[in-house]
């Protein structure tokens, strides 16, 4: 394997704190994950505060939720890795293990690649906005600060975000803590995000490649004169697919239930906020926020998808790569209940929904509704 293979989820656990390299995911750094948390904490309760003040300005209350939303998210997200830490270590190292044992093969090798490959495309799309985040929330304060300086000649400061915060920002021994812990704290937020949707999106590839190689296997059918040899391995090998699905599912499906509960409710503050702004050091860091959302929503759902339609596709390989007149009945029945057992595919639940493209629509839709009714409430102010 390259060095670019699991490059983007070791350095995003490094980054929060776990050592990637130890079989139960232990927390090397347990003094700097617990300032992530906190400066998070600290960052995301104050917003709230300053939005629940004045309910009749939508504006501030929707502007100030999503980003709440998020912090609560990424926090979440956090102490259900912890809690299941050794849970994704051992899933973790066991598909290296048989990653290893595959690349000995061109064939199995070159699904391999091309499986870590995709998860690159996802893993960094989705690391570089919300690094654009991060980098939104710091610069543009300071420029907008820059250009009204050149402008008025006074340096007015302003913070990543409007929020109550516990010091007056307005003063200028306070702004320059004030705006390094906001900074602190939407990248706490984002640092957390990445380790666990990052992780999430190579899980799925490594765990869909399994299925890949089954249909390898099921394609050398025929050049096998041992079939029972053959028939076992096919069997052992789609419930190890099937093993590996249910733990990631099992693993996730608190994150994923939480996730798409807050979605809806996060996507349509964004869509609200963002499209009744003017200029002001808040639209860079919205409209990069409103982006990594989109992302992390379709990443979810598109390695959900994925990983349900590759298990079905099971059942049509084994059929297609079958000479059925001529298997005996008892081996018929064998690959048989295989085929039945392939027709109920494997997936990422969350409690209450199966993570995949349909979830993405009816988030979408959902969102789209309550943005119609945040539109309602804006024109008939009087009705708050």
């Amino acid at each position: 394997m390259d060095s670019s293979y699991f490059a983007v989820q070791r350095r995003a656990l490094e980054i929060v704190g776990f050592d990637p390299g130890n079989p139960h995911l232990r927390l090397k750094h347990p003094i700097w994950a617990g300032i992530l948390i906190l400066a998070l904490i600290s960052h995301n309760w104050p917003m709230a505060v300053y939005a629940l003040q004045d309910l009749s300005d939508l504006t501030r209350l929707t502007d100030n939720f999503a980003v709440f939303l998020q912090g609560t998210l990424s926090t979440f997200k956090f102490l259900a890795m912890m809690v299941k830490r050794r849970r994704i270590g051992s899933l973790i190292h066991r598909l290296h293990k048989l990653n290893q044992e595959a690349s000995a093969t061109p064939s199995q090798r070159e699904k391999l690649e091309r499986e870590n490959q995709l998860d690159r495309y996802v893993s960094r799309s989705f690391r570089n906005a919300a690094h654009g985040v991060i980098w939104a929330s710091a610069i543009a304060p300071m420029l907008l600060g820059l250009w009204r300086y050149i402008i008025s000649g006074e340096f007015t400061p302003t913070t990543p975000m409007d929020f109550n915060f516990w010091l007056d920002e307005r003063q200028p021994k306070f702004f320059w803590p004030i705006y390094f812990w906001g900074v602190l704290g939407v990248s706490a937020a984002a640092w957390l995000a990445i380790a666990t949707d990052t992780l999430f999106s190579w899980l799925i590839h490594n765990v869909v490649v399994q299925f890949q190689l089954l249909e390898l296997q099921l394609a050398r059918r025929g050049y096998h004169a041992q079939e029972d040899v053959h028939l076992t391995k096919c069997i052992f090998q789609h419930r190890l697919a099937l093993d590996l699905a249910g733990e990631l599912s099992s693993i996730f499906a608190e994150i994923v239930f939480v996730k798409y509960m807050l979605s809806y409710l996060q996507l349509c503050m964004l869509a609200f906020r963002f499209s009744r702004s003017g200029w002001s050091a808040q639209v860079p860091f919205r409209a990069t926020f409103l982006l990594a959302v989109i992302i992390q929503l379709s990443t979810y759902c598109y390695g959900g998808e994925y990983l349900k339609q590759q298990s079905l596709g099971i059942a049509e390989a084994v059929y297609g790569n079958s000479n059925w007149p001529e298997v005996p009945p008892k081996r018929r029945r064998l690959w048989q209940m295989m085929i039945m057992r392939a027709q109920r595919p494997a997936t990422i639940f969350g409690f209450m929904f199966v993570v995949d493209l349909p979830l993405l629509l009816w988030v979408t839709k959902t969102a789209g509704s309550f943005l119609a009714l945040l539109r309602t409430f804006e024109r008939s102010p009087t009705q708050l």
